[in-house]
Parts: C-alpha cells; sequence; structure tokens
C-alpha cells in the first residue's frame, strides 16, 4: 500500500503552438479538475484570513468516547494551529503499552481512533497537489451531472485502491460534497466518509462537516466547523 507524499508534480506540458495541454487525460476532465482544483486552491489561501471552531466527536460502537472543541488559525507559515477551547470528554484509556489485556486494549483502540481522526484529514479539504498527482496518472474521470451539479471521481488519489468523489456546483466549480472509500492499514479494514461543504459569504468554500466511519471496530469519527470570522488585526 502506498500514500501520496505532497509534492510539486509537473500537470502541464508546453506544446509546440505554445499552448498547454495535460499528459494521459481526457481534455474534458482535464478542463473541469483544472477549474475545481483553482477554486480548491483559491479558498484554502482564502481561508488564512479566518480563525473558526472546530468539534470532533468519536463513537464507538454508539457511545461517545471523547470530544473536543478547538479554535483554529493559520500561521505565518501556513500551518494550522489549534488550541483546545475546553477538556472535553475523553476516553479513560491510557495512551502507554501495557502487559494487562484490558489496558492494552485500550491503548489499541486509542491508536485506532486517532489514525481514524488523521484519515480524514487526509481528504478533506482535497489537496490541489494530489489532484495533480491523480490527473498526470490517468487517475481522473468526469461522473454524473445533473441538476446543475457535476461530479469528477479520482482513484489511487492519497491510498492505493481508493476512491475519492467531489461533487461540486457545475457554474462555480465550488465544492459541495465529496465522498471516499479507503482504509486503515489494508483493505479489510474499509472507511468511508462523507464531507459537505460550505461557502462563506465572501467566497471562501470550507468544509463545514464530515462523519468517517470504521465498520471494523465500530468507529465512527463526526468533525463539525462553524463560527469563522476574521481576527481583529
Amino acid at each position: 500500500m502506498k500514500w501520496r507524499w505532497i509534492m510539486p508534480v509537473l500537470l502541464y506540458v508546453s506544446t509546440p503552438s505554445g499552448g498547454l495541454r495535460g499528459q494521459g487525460a481526457d481534455a474534458n476532465v482535464m478542463r473541469e479538475a483544472a477549474a475545481v482544483r483553482a477554486e480548491i486552491a483559491r479558498s484554502a489561501s482564502g481561508l488564512r484570513q479566518y480563525a473558526w471552531t472546530e468539534q470532533t466527536e468519536v463513537f464507538v460502537s454508539g457511545s461517545l468516547k471523547s470530544s473536543n472543541t478547538l479554535t483554529c488559525r493559520y500561521d505565518d507559515s501556513g500551518k494550522v494551529l489549534k488550541t483546545p477551547l475546553d477538556a472535553g470528554k475523553q476516553m479513560d484509556a491510557g495512551r502507554s503499552t501495557s502487559n494487562r489485556p484490558t489496558v492494552r486494549g485500550k491503548a489499541d483502540l486509542r491508536d485506532y481512533i486517532e489514525r481514524a481522526v488523521s484519515r480524514v484529514y487526509n481528504y478533506a479539504p482535497p489537496q490541489p497537489e494530489l489532484i495533480d498527482y491523480a490527473l498526470r496518472e490517468g487517475k481522473a474521470s468526469l461522473g454524473q451531472s445533473a441538476d446543475g451539479k457535476s461530479e469528477i471521481r479520482l482513484t489511487h488519489y492519497y491510498l492505493d485502491g481508493d476512491s475519492f468523489v467531489f461533487t461540486y456546483d457545475s457554474r462555480s466549480k465550488l465544492l459541495l460534497r465529496a465522498t471516499v472509500a479507503s482504509m486503515l492499514g489494508s483493505a479489510k479494514d474499509p472507511v468511508t466518509l462523507e464531507a459537505v461543504f460550505e461557502t462563506l459569504p465572501d467566497g471562501v468554500n470550507h468544509v463545514s462537516s464530515a462523519v468517517l466511519i470504521a465498520k471494523k471496530r465500530n468507529v465512527q469519527v463526526r468533525l463539525f466547523n462553524r463560527d469563522y470570522r476574521k481576527p481583529a488585526p
């Protein structure tokens, strides 16, 4: 299994006529994907002006096991800084390993949950560099288009064997929803992810909510972003 390290990739090459063309991809796919990618990159840049509140809830077999609320903002380098708003409800499992089966099992569950939470961020929001990779490798195709909405389907986006479908507004190219089929560790541990996007008054698109389900361990991760505001200078 492979995952995609984020790095610049060559998406276009010059043609003798001086234009640009994609490598190994249908022209319609390239045109649509380039427009959506441009909106994703624009919104990513616009989000750097904002601070917001992120809430994450983790359920195991239907019971709430952990919940935390963070304030989020970007630093000067473009990294998201997260500050806890409250201690929240935390799992009662320690992180250290132990020979005691019960304690060891709780630590294993905590590790599993942490990997599940991380998987949400691997896909939501989409990363322009990984979209470039999928296009360059011919792993992108157009899906359904109806009622003012269109789809782009990517395979092998973050992990070999995954599937990533994002629905967007056909006119504005802003994201509306993302649906992911991926895995944790191996294909025997599948996970699904549904993310919903919203647009702020100034046109910045962002992840509003996301739900990841890992059936093997009956784990569900729910993430909500809200209260977007521009801090005073």
